[in-house]
C-alpha cells in the first residue's frame, strides 16, 4: 500500500493546561488546516477534558488522553489526578505510553506541539525519539510567561536537537519585538510569526448562517474554570447584575460555578460552559471574561469591548499580555484584578462599556489559525 494513504499528514499535540487556551489554538490550527487541505490526514491529541466541545461543528479528529486536572492554589497552578484517579506517577507513564503508541501507529509527517517541546512531564520525549523522521514545530502564544518548563535549558536542548522550527502567535506591532528576541536568544531559531490563533475566527468557518442568529444580548460572561478567588468573583457579578437590571437586555452567562445563583434573576441565563459561548458572544454589546490567551482573541475577533480579568498568576503572562493589548488607542479593554472585582466596580465597567463604540481591530493580525495551517502545509511540500 502506498505509504502517503496510511501516514498521518499532522499530528497537533496540546496539554492539559489550567484553561482552554492550549487547546484551543490547536483546535484552531486544526480547523484551518481541514478548511484549506481538506486532503490532509489530521489529528489531534490531548487530555483535555472539554475538547469535544471547542471542536464543535468542526470535522477535526480527536484522541483523548486520560486527564490531569489543576487548580491554582496561591497564584501557583497544581497539577492533580485527573478522573480516572489513577495515582499522577503513573497516570504520567501511561500517557507517555500512549503518546508514542500513536506516533508509531500513525507515523505522522509534521507534529505541531503547543506550549513545551517535552510535553507535560516530559511525555513526548519517547515520542520524539521514534520518529525521527517527522518534522517536529513548537507553537508559543504571543506572551509565554515565566513557565520554567518552556524557559529551562533541558527545554531549549530538546528543541535544538529535534525540532525544526518554532511558530510565534502574536503580534510583534502590538507586543513588540522583546518575546521574539527572547525566544530566539533561548531556542536558537527566529520564530516565524503567524498572528494571533482564534479559533472564534476558525470555528465561524464551519457554521450554518443561522447558528449565529441568536439576537442581541446585553453581555457574555465566562468564568470558565476554578480558582480561590473564583466564587467571589460570581458573587460580584451577581450583585453588579442584580443592581444593572434588564435595561440593556439578557445576559449570558458560562460559569464552572455558581450557576444557581442566577435562577432568579429572569434577565440571566446562566448555564456550564459550552458550545453556545460563540454565538452569544458575537451577538453581545459587551463581554466580561479571564485573561487568559484564548479568551482575548475571541473578544478581539468578535470586535465587541471587555472587562478582563487577571489572575494572580506567579508568571505574570496575562498582566504583560492584556497591558499591551489596553494601551493601544481604542481598545475599549479594561483590566481588573481578580481580587479587587467587587460589585461596584464591575457595574461601573460594564456600564461604562456597554455605552462604548466597538473596537476596530482591523489592524490586528488575527489569522493566526490559517497562516500556522498555511506554514505547515508548505512543510510537507518540501
Amino acid at each position: 500500500m502506498n505509504d502517503s494513504a496510511t501516514r498521518l499528514d499532522l499530528l497537533i499535540y496540546a496539554h492539559d493546561g489550567r484553561g482552554f487556551g492550549h487547546v484551543s489554538r490547536s483546535v484552531a490550527i486544526g480547523a484551518a488546516v481541514r478548511r484549506l487541505f481538506p486532503d490532509l490526514k489530521v489529528l489531534l491529541l490531548t487530555g483535555f477534558q472539554q475538547t469535544d466541545a471547542l471542536i464543535d461543528s468542526v470535522s477535526l479528529d480527536w484522541i483523548k488522553l486520560p486527564s490531569y486536572r489543576k487548580k491554582v492554589i496561591n497564584g501557583k497552578a497544581r497539577s492533580r489526578i485527573g478522573h480516572t484517579n489513577l495515582k499522577k506517577s503513573y497516570l504520567a507513564e501511561s500517557r507517555t505510553r500512549l503518546i508514542r503508541a500513536v506516533v508509531e501507529e500513525y507515523r505522522p509527517r509534521i507534529v505541531l506541539v503547543d506550549h513545551q517541546p517535552q510535553g507535560k512531564s516530559d511525555e513526548l520525549i519517547d515520542a520524539i525519539r521514534c520518529a525521527s523522521d517527522a518534522i517536529w514545530i513548537l507553537g508559543v502564544r504571543g506572551v509565554v510567561g515565566r513557565v520554567k518548563e518552556v524557559w529551562s535549558s533541558r527545554a531549549a536542548a530538546i528543541f535544538e536537537k529535534y525540532y525544526r522550527a518554532l511558530f510565534w502567535y502574536g503580534d510583534d506591532t502590538i507586543l513588540g519585538r522583546e518575546p521574539l528576541d527572547e525566544l530566539n536568544a533561548h531556542f536558537g531559531v527566529q520564530p516565524r510569526i503567524t498572528g494571533y490563533v482564534s479559533r472564534l475566527k476558525e470555528v465561524r468557518h464551519w457554521y450554518k448562517p443561522s447558528a449565529v442568529q441568536d439576537g442581541s444580548y446585553a453581555g457574555t460572561i465566562a468564568i470558565p474554570w476554578g480558582g480561590d478567588a473564583s466564587m467571589d468573583v460570581v458573587q460580584s457579578i451577581h450583585a453588579a447584575l442584580t443592581e444593572i437590571g434588564d435595561r440593556y437586555g439578557s445576559w449570558q452567562l458560562f460559569l464552572n460555578t455558581g450557576v444557581n445563583l442566577f435562577e432568579h434573576l429572569p434577565y440571566c441565563n446562566a448555564r456550564k460552559p459550552g458550545p453556545r459561548y460563540l454565538n452569544t458572544l458575537l451577538n453581545s454589546k459587551v463581554a466580561l471574561i479571564y485573561g487568559g490567551y484564548n479568551s482575548i482573541t475571541d473578544v478581539l475577533v468578535a470586535r465587541i469591548p471587555a472587562i478582563v480579568l487577571l489572575r494572580s498568576l506567579d508568571d505574570r503572562e496575562q498582566q504583560r499580555h492584556v497591558a499591551r493589548l489596553a494601551d493601544r488607542k481604542g481598545s475599549a479593554l479594561i483590566a481588573i484584578d481578580e481580587n479587587n472585582a467587587d460589585a461596584g466596580v464591575l457595574k461601573a465597567a460594564l456600564e461604562e462599556l456597554i455605552e462604548s463604540a466597538p473596537p476596530d481591530n482591523s489592524h490586528l493580525m488575527l489569522n493566526g489559525a490559517e497562516s500556522a495551517a498555511r506554514m505547515l502545509a508548505a512543510y510537507l511540500g518540501d
